[in-house]
């Protein structure tokens, strides 16, 4: 009976995901027309940093208690499920078309920088207050510099009908959806699991890991069936871009973050190879889904590793 009940309980939450995930797509191409900015530049600001709210949560919290180890994973997991899973279901559903090519000349080289900085941060095994301000201080001047230069060269008129403070609202309301949302669908995940007699480190290594990516999947995927490929694409890079240099700058300030490079380089190269990947195929513009294949058998490698 109770795997009865956690099964319902998960096919539910999910369901109402997937609902918050399809209005929140059409609400943020709603922002943009009203703001008159591109899809693409919601993808890599508002969608991107607000579906990064769980990993940012989880971060700052192992943070302040001193489990570093915890912080860094949390983001490099993400990032490497972001890119392997997510865009390759997506590109598997239907083969992302990258016209914007500010996504190769500007945010894939950012995405790969912070990637090659947070290696170089393991190699010397720690982050510190410092670093992490400068972290900060730069993702916050480049998200300023992308709206500005977006609204400068974009052709993206803004639709006066529309309400700029209303549109704002709607999707602030229906991320919050989506990540509570989420965060259910995790935890009945887990219930489910733990009822079925799975072992809880096998949850860990899989639900969970995966659970904190969970708005970013739902976000994505529905982008790319709409046909929203910027806006798709756009999730994935800012969201790993604001991981690393948000999420691990912030964590850094609130306690700095000690890594063992042995323990985790591994990961790190994973991380890595799959950025270069994906960053081969901004500067090609275009995911087929033979490559979203190969990302999905990527990730499950990886899994495999870490299991």
């Amino acid at each position: 009976m109770e795997i009865l009940i956690n099964l319902i309980a998960l096919i539910a939450s999910l369901g109402v995901l997937v609902v918050l995930g399809e209005k929140l797509i059409n609400s943020a191409l709603r922002l943009a027309r009203a703001f008159g900015v591109s899809p693409a530049v919601i993808g890599l600001t508002v969608l991107a940093y607000g579906t990064s709210l769980p990993e940012f949560v989880v971060s700052s919290i192992a943070a302040v208690k001193q489990y570093s180890d915890l912080s860094v994973s949390n983001v490099v997991g993400s990032n490497i499920y972001n890119i392997a899973f997510i865009l390759g279901v997506a590109s598997i559903i239907s083969p992302l078309v990258i016209k914007e090519r500010v996504f190769v000349k500007r945010d894939g080289l950012i995405m790969l920088f912070a990637a090659v900085i947070l290696c170089l941060f393991a190699y010397l095994g720690k982050i510190g207050r410092l670093s992490g301000m400068v972290m900060v201080v730069f993702i916050a001047g480049y998200t300023y510099l992308i709206i500005r230069h977006d609204r400068g060269q974009s052709n993206v008129e803004s639709d006066k009908n529309l309400s700029k403070i209303k549109e704002a609202v709607v999707v602030v309301l229906l991320l919050a959806g989506v990540l509570i949302s989420g965060y259910f669908t995790v935890d009945y995940a887990v219930k489910l699991a733990r009822s079925a007699g799975v072992a809880e480190w096998l949850i860990g290594a899989t639900i969970v890991a995966a659970g904190t990516s969970l708005p970013e999947t739902v976000v994505s995927i529905i982008a790319a069936r709409k046909g929203e490929y910027a806006m798709s694409i756009g999730n994935i890079v800012g969201s790993n871009i604001f991981n690393i240099l948000w999420i691990l700058g912030f964590a850094s300030i609130l306690h700095p973050l000690t890594i063992d490079f042995y323990k985790i380089y591994p990961d790190l190269i994973f991380l890595v190879v799959i950025t270069l990947l994906f960053y081969a195929g901004l500067c090609k513009g275009r995911l087929t889904k033979g490559e979203g294949m190969l990302y999905i058998a990527l990730y499950i490698s990886y899994i495999y590793y870490l299991l």
